[in-house]
């Protein structure tokens, strides 16, 4: 199973799920999968919040707060969980406000490292 594969899975298997993409902390996107539309500029915005995962993952280390494994953020109108793959990539997983939050980062969790192995 290639990287859309796994992608589209995790959509599938969590209710609300808008989108699931895997990019690099530079903010270039590998692979995507969009279920469903959203009223945002998802690519867009997905670029903007790897660097704000960057500045986290580097404020843990500064601090020694250990690596950073995880990182959500909540709007108004989107929800995003992203898990860290290895040290260039990480996984984001955008829901509708009301999505299954839980479920999404157990997919996120359980997946990444399946996709860990195939880069």
């Amino acid at each position: 199973m290639g990287f859309r594969e796994d992608l589209q899975e995790i959509c599938r298997r969590c209710d609300g799920a808008v989108a699931c993409t895997l990019m690099g902390m530079d903010g270039i996107e590998v692979d995507s999968h969009v279920e469903a539309e959203a009223d945002v500029d998802l690519k867009s915005l997905l670029i903007e919040y790897s660097g704000l995962f960057r500045s986290a993952q580097e404020a843990s280390e500064t601090h020694a707060a250990g690596g950073l494994a995880e990182l959500s953020l909540s709007t108004d109108r989107i929800l995003t969980v992203a898990r860290v793959v290895n040290p260039e990539y990480f996984m984001v997983m955008a829901l509708a406000p009301d999505g299954n939050f839980g479920k999404a980062r157990y997919l996120l969790r359980v997946t990444a490292p399946k996709l860990r192995s195939e880069l």
